[in-house]
């Protein structure tokens, strides 16, 4: 049985720094996007809260998120249970809470 170790002396050099770029550019996206949208929840979670409408950044991350998958014709469920597996959409709300609750103290 091989491990990954294995497999990795077995990839041309070209093939493994191909790979490892483009997971190194599938982080920097994922990374970017949590961060979008947990800045995007503060600002709307902002001015909805001057409106005297509390937002719950878990909907609104997941309502974008949805949105986008109707506009680029992509299954939600699947989207959902990939950012749910990695984390992305815990990471998106969790920021965006931490950004709300700085702002109302």
């Amino acid at each position: 049985m091989k491990g990954s170790g294995d497999d990795m002396r077995d990839e041309p050099v070209d093939d493994l720094r191909a790979r490892q770029e483009r997971e190194l550019s599938a982080g920097y996206a994922l990374a970017s996007m949590e961060h979008a949208l947990a800045r995007e929840a503060f600002h709307v979670g902002v001015a909805l809260r001057q409106a005297g409408v509390e937002l719950d950044a878990r909907t609104f991350v997941a309502l974008r998120i949805l949105e986008v998958c109707v506009d680029q014709l992509i299954d939600p469920s699947h989207a959902f249970s990939e950012l749910v597996e990695n984390g992305s959409l815990e990471r998106s709300v969790l920021l965006a809470t931490e950004l709300l609750e700085r702002d109302a103290a």
